[in-house]
C-alpha cells in the first residue's frame, strides 16, 4: 500500500484559459491563440466547462484536442 505524502502538491488535472496557452506551447511547441481556444470551445471541439465564471479545461481533452488537430492537418 503506497501512502500519501501530505506537503507534495496534487498533479494538476485542469487548465484555465491562461495556463492552456502556456501548456500548449511548453508541452507541444504549439502557440496559439486565446481567440482560438474561444473559437475551438464555441463549435464544441474543445470540451470545457465553467466554475465561478471562470473557463476551465481537462488536461486529457485538451491533449486529444491538439493532437486530434495536428491528425486532421498530416503532422506528428
Amino acid at each position: 500500500m503506497s501512502t500519501v505524502d501530505p506537503l507534495q502538491k496534487p498533479k494538476r488535472q485542469f487548465l484555465n484559459l491562461d495556463s492552456l496557452v502556456e501548456f500548449a506551447v511548453q508541452v507541444y511547441d504549439l502557440p496559439i491563440s486565446r481567440i482560438s481556444i474561444y473559437r475551438a470551445v464555441k463549435s464544441k471541439s474543445l470540451p470545457s466547462f465553467k466554475v465561478n465564471g471562470r473557463l476551465l479545461f481537462r488536461i486529457t481533452d485538451v491533449e486529444q484536442w491538439i493532437e486530434g488537430a495536428s491528425e486532421k492537418k498530416g503532422g506528428a
